[in-house]
């Protein structure tokens, strides 16, 4: 066991299955040693997975929310082995990576995963979407597709086509019936997110350079900079603006 808490964040819009796949993770994934803290966001859309969740013996849930790019949340009494923070369903991804990263540091814990569930059924009838889901890959170690009724397979093909043409290290994998093929595998502690903004790199001597030369682990991460006036320089979609698009699918903000 870890001397320090391990933590996991999973990104994913409403309706994606999210719940259901943190479900599987933690009893197939987690030992029944180990003391669960699950941070349950706060204004999401009720789930039957929710009181499955909180059933789990080992699981202890504290709500939280995101605020001002920090993480709000109430009493903790739990001692815990593994944390796992579901991210708000609508929230910015690089406010999310910037929330989290403030709070492993000032408790003292360690970043396990961090995993992306893609509603496959809602990216492909709304594209626009996209730059959303591409922000929260950056910050991903593994991808889980999910939701893939109605979509075909050149459209799955297609998706995986694009992410090998982008180089990210990221794993991606299929789900089944909001269940991850083996949860074990996907809760692994490996680094294999694209983004540096997480790790703790060893600093060089680099008064000398250019900024064009600077070594690509030196700058800030692009989702995370900002400029003088304090704005995001990459920006990132609002995904709320496009979610109605897929609300009368059924199970649509059940999961």
């Amino acid at each position: 066991m870890s001397e320090e808490p391990l933590v996991y964040l999973i990104y994913g819009s409403p309706g994606s299955e999210r719940r259901s796949i943190l479900f599987d993770l933690i009893e197939g994934g987690v030992s029944k040693e180990d003391k669960v803290l699950y941070f349950q966001p706060t204004g999401e859309a009720p789930s039957p997975f929710d009181d499955r969740i909180d059933s789990l013996e080992n699981v202890s849930t504290v709500p939280w929310q995101l605020d001002r790019c920090t993480v709000k949340h109430g009493r903790i009494s739990a001692a815990p082995d593994k944390i796992f923070f579901l991210a708000p369903g609508t929230a910015d991804p690089a406010d999310v990576a910037e929330a989290l990263q403030g709070w492993i540091s000032h408790n003292r814990c360690a970043l396990a995963r961090i995993i992306t569930v893609i509603d496959c059924s809602f990216l492909k009838s709304c594209e626009k979407a996209r730059g959303w889901y591409d922000a929260c890959i950056h910050f991903s170690d593994i991808v889980l597709l999910s939701r893939r009724e109605g979509v075909e397979n050149r459209w799955l093909r297609d998706f995986e086509l694009q992410h090998r043409k982008k180089c990210y290290p990221c794993h991606l994998e299929l789900t089944k019936k909001g269940k991850a093929a083996n949860p074990v595998a996907v809760l692994e502690p490996e680094a294999r997110r694209i983004s540096l903004y997480f790790d703790q790199l060893i600093p060089i001597e680099e008064d000398s350079l250019d900024e064009e030369e600077r070594p690509e682990d030196t700058r800030p991460d692009r989702y995370i900079e900002r400029n003088e006036a304090g704005q995001r320089i990459q920006g990132i979609p609002d995904i709320s603006r496009f979610l109605q698009l897929g609300s009368d699918r059924p199970g649509a903000d059940k999961k």
